[in-house]
């Protein structure tokens, strides 16, 4: 389960952030999150302000009971602040089976300085957080991950567009996959909008649904 976290989790991106990439819009976006076809948690984004200065806020929650007991208890929560095209500030708490960890990350001159589990880390503006609704950057080659604060080396490959089914639709969306600890791969829509993510680790399938309505997500 530690495994399952990480992957959910890591950031995507440690490059200057490109127009293609950058968030640019506010909405919300809400997913179902599914373990081997069973109901694992939500997983909600929640984008505000407008122009150059975007906050945007996420909400995980995924449990795993065998019948009165608790095998697994995943909460995290992050604020993230976006100004012309950069995240120049996240926190971040993240409680697993019982244990809290803290990220914070603050424009410090010209660069992004992280604390978190290992202590403080450096990173340029333009670093990709690991809540995934805005895509990154194709060339991004590492990683900032939200519930550590750690680097992780990457690499994302564009897999191309595809048909599939979201929201009782079928939409063409590109598909990118993200290689680091585990092959993450992720959907986006036309317009960059976040909708659909999926992986497999230790024989467990997880794969994001969209809950809420496609043209209500940020892009």
């Amino acid at each position: 389960m530690r495994t399952l976290a990480v992957a959910l989790f890591i950031a995507l991106g440690l490059t200057t952030a490109s127009a293609t990439a950058a968030p640019s819009n506010a909405g919300r976006t809400e997913f179902e999150v599914l373990r081997n076809g069973q109901p694992f948690g939500r997983h909600a984004i929640s984008v505000s302000g407008s122009g150059d200065a975007l906050r945007a806020q996420s909400e995980v929650a995924l449990r795993v009971n065998f019948g009165p007991v608790t095998a697994f208890h995943y909460e995290q929560t992050c604020d993230e602040r976006w100004r012309g095209g950069a995240l120049v500030a996240l926190t971040c708490s993240t409680l697993k089976n019982g244990r809290r960890v803290n990220v914070r990350a603050e424009a410090v001159e010209g660069r992004l300085r992280v604390d978190g589990a290992g202590g403080d880390q450096w990173f340029p503006l333009g670093a990709f957080p690991s809540s995934w609704w805005t895509r990154p950057p194709a060339d991004a080659d590492s990683l900032i991950n939200t519930e550590t604060g750690e680097r992780m080396a990457v690499r994302i490959t564009r897999m191309g567009r595809e048909t599939i089914l979201v929201g009782g639709e079928r939409i063409s969306a590109e598909r990118i996959r993200v290689e680091g600890t585990l092959a993450v791969d992720l959907w986006y829509d036309d317009r960059g909008r976040w909708v659909g993510c999926a992986f497999s680790v230790r024989g467990q399938n997880v794969v994001y649904r969209l809950a809420s309505p496609r043209s209500a997500g940020p892009a």
